[in-house]
């Protein structure tokens, strides 16, 4: 597996628990930066692109009431099943009723020929975008998919992500040169300039942030899910972590996040 095929994984296990290892760490909230970029407002119809279990989906649901709906689609059916139940009330996790949300699933290569006549007046994608054969014609393409005004907003990782496990691992491997690199902006300028000419407008945002990992086996549980992780170099790096935290409280991995608005 090269560096580039190593950057993003579809390993549904995997990322659910470097997803619940980020939210309880994380400095700031994805979720809140979100909304604060394109509010949620009452009656407008939105799809979210690779919804996961609704980490994007929940905060929006009731805020976009009355007569807004939301439309959840992920490669994933067990994660598309646990958007159901909670929006049915059906999960242990529910905390509400959302009759106004669906989900589905479909590869995002398949979405904008599946969902053709449908309109939306906010599509957004969180961590998932990239999984697409294309993503900056992908990206292009869902201006179709747009309402009248509408917007499409995708977020993933910035410059500079996991650079501290990276330079880690990097520093006590055999073979430094077969281990990932930090992970650069998941989208370019180039492809951002392609993508943009289906558009009226585009602008970028970043937002800084980090996790923080106060015990080595929630930071080395993080590692081992993620396809950064190198078997050859696992001994060497648990000794490093465990012998770190002997002496310092807190390892703090770089979590920068670009985000990308496109106005119809």
């Amino acid at each position: 597996m090269t560096h580039a095929e190593r950057l993003h994984d579809t390993d549904a296990q995997g990322h659910q628990t470097r997803e619940q290892l980020n939210a309880a760490g994380a400095l700031q909230s994805l979720e809140d930066w979100v909304l604060s970029i394109v509010p949620p407002k009452a009656g407008i119809h939105m799809l979210d692109l690779g919804c996961g279990t609704g980490k994007l989906i929940f905060p929006y649901c009731d805020k976009i009431l009355p007569g807004g709906t939301i439309l959840g689609v992920d490669i994933s059916l067990e994660a598309v099943e646990e958007v159901r139940a909670i929006a049915a009330h059906t999960s242990r996790t529910a905390r509400t009723r959302a009759p106004n949300v669906e989900a589905t699933t479909v590869g995002l290569d398949d979405v904008v020929e599946l969902l053709q006549g449908r309109r939306f007046n906010l599509i957004v994608s969180s961590y998932a975008i990239y999984y697409a054969s294309n993503c900056a014609a992908l990206l292009g393409d869902l201006a179709g998919l747009l309402a009248d005004h509408g917007q499409v907003f995708v977020c993933g990782p910035g410059d500079g992500t996991n650079r501290e496990m990276a330079e880690l691992v990097q520093r006590v491997a055999d073979d430094p040169e077969s281990c990932p690199p930090p992970q650069p902006d998941f989208i370019d300028p180039r492809q951002i300039a392609r993508a943009a000419e289906a558009y009226a407008s585009v602008e970028t945002f970043r937002l800084p942030n980090a996790i923080r990992f106060t015990d080595p086996d929630r930071l080395l549980g993080w590692w081992r899910n993620h396809n950064s992780h190198v078997p050859a170099a696992d001994a060497a790096v648990e000794k490093t972590i465990r012998d770190f935290f002997q002496t310092r409280r807190e390892f703090q991995l770089t979590k920068n996040v670009l985000g990308v608005l496109f106005r119809a």
